[in-house]
């Protein structure tokens, strides 16, 4: 239970959109979770030179992410491309809201700087002790060791991740900015914890439009909670099935909760893309996963024939890199943008189809046998 609520506290398909924003990471931290000595896995997160955060953790062999900036903090999807899928805890928060859980009330932490340091990978960091003012876990203390001469202000996702799953929360204390290189209960401190195993240069990317998503979000649980009370109201005047048979509701119901339907086609796949765009398989979450996959998948870069023909090379890669992210989507959960790798298909047949004829025979031949020796 420690280590699940130790997680909990440190952590916290819009395409082409107009205000979409080129989102430009810095640095890279990997957080690493240690009890009785044994050191695995916490949270990887990029931040970028303005304090934009992509936070990382694996629940249950499920990849959860979560965006952090100056908006707030917004649990968020990797789709294709480097897309950051916002929408996709609509549900998950809209049932906790109506089930109880959206009438958490705003709650007070208060910080206390110690005059207690240690140093952490070579960089020095102060102690502060985190507790809850008032409630029945007014006794428990977490004791962070801070980086507060960081430009890197990560402090900013820990709050922002509490108020997903605990409500608004209030700080009363000054001074706690900065990067935090280590985390635990105050007892067990040295014995249970979360601490910075490694941090280096980046230069990944990600484009997201956090001020719509947050919108589109909000108007989604507003549609929820408006169909649940009316729901509630129709309870006190009649029987469920009158309920049911309100097509109002249920139409609400369809569009916010179910969403079975699909957006109208549109055909782009013809349209040109990057090559060099991300593909699911190079972060796959759990290494189970590749039983689901083609042996060709892993590492499939190093096996592609190198060809006369100098674009030859990166489509093919693109053609069987996306066609292992369709593996993928068996996973319950996924992040694969399905049309979108299906639309990177069949634009990469096209091609493959179109230049075959212009190939010299040794390049025919290399493309031949690559693709029919696949497994």
């Amino acid at each position: 239970m420690k280590k699940l609520i130790l997680i909990c506290l440190m952590t916290s398909f819009i395409w082409g959109a107009a205000q979409e924003k080129k989102i430009s990471f810095a640095k890279e931290l990997n957080y690493q979770f240690v009890e009785k000595n044994t050191p695995q896995p916490a949270l990887k997160m990029y931040a970028s030179n303005t304090n934009e955060f992509l936070t990382k953790l694996n629940y249950k062999e499920m990849p959860m992410y979560y965006y952090t900036d100056r908006l707030g903090t917004s649990m968020v999807a990797m789709d294709m491309n480097n897309r950051l899928n916002g929408t996709v805890s609509s549900l998950f928060f809209g049932m906790n809201y109506y089930y109880g859980e959206g009438d958490k009330e705003t709650f007070t932490m208060e910080t206390q700087k110690l005059d207690t340091k240690e140093t952490i990978l070579g960089i020095p960091c102060s102690h502060f002790l985190i507790s809850l003012k008032d409630g029945p876990r007014k006794d428990e203390k977490m004791k962070i060791c801070v980086d507060d001469q960081s430009p890197l202000n990560n402090f900013s996702v820990l709050n922002g991740i509490l108020n997903q799953y605990m409500g608004k929360s209030k700080l009363n204390g000054a001074g706690l900015n900065g990067m935090i290189l280590k985390g635990g209960p105050e007892k067990d401190y040295d014995k249970e914890y979360i601490v910075l195993a490694s941090i280096k240069d980046t230069k990944d990317v990600v484009y997201f439009d956090h001020k719509k998503a947050m919108t589109d979000q909000q108007r989604k649980m507003d549609s929820i909670m408006l169909a649940y009370k009316k729901m509630d109201e129709e309870y006190a005047v009649a029987d469920s099935a009158a309920i049911v048979a309100d097509s109002a509701v249920a139409a609400v119901m369809d569009d916010a909760y179910m969403e079975i339907s699909i957006p109208d086609y549109v055909s782009e796949y013809k349209k040109a893309q990057d090559e060099d765009g991300s593909l699911a398989i190079t972060n796959i979450p759990s290494e189970s996963l590749w039983k689901g996959l083609p042996k060709h998948c892993k590492n499939f870069e190093k096996d592609l024939p190198e060809f006369k023909n100098k674009d030859l090379k990166k489509h093919l890669r693109n053609y069987v890199g996306q066609m292992c992210d369709m593996y993928l989507t068996q996973a319950r959960s996924h992040s694969v943008g399905i049309k979108i790798t299906l639309d990177e298909i069949r634009r990469e047949v096209v091609y493959l189809n179109d230049v075959h004829d212009q190939l010299d025979e040794s390049d025919q031949k290399k493309l031949k046998n690559y693709l029919k020796n696949l497994d």
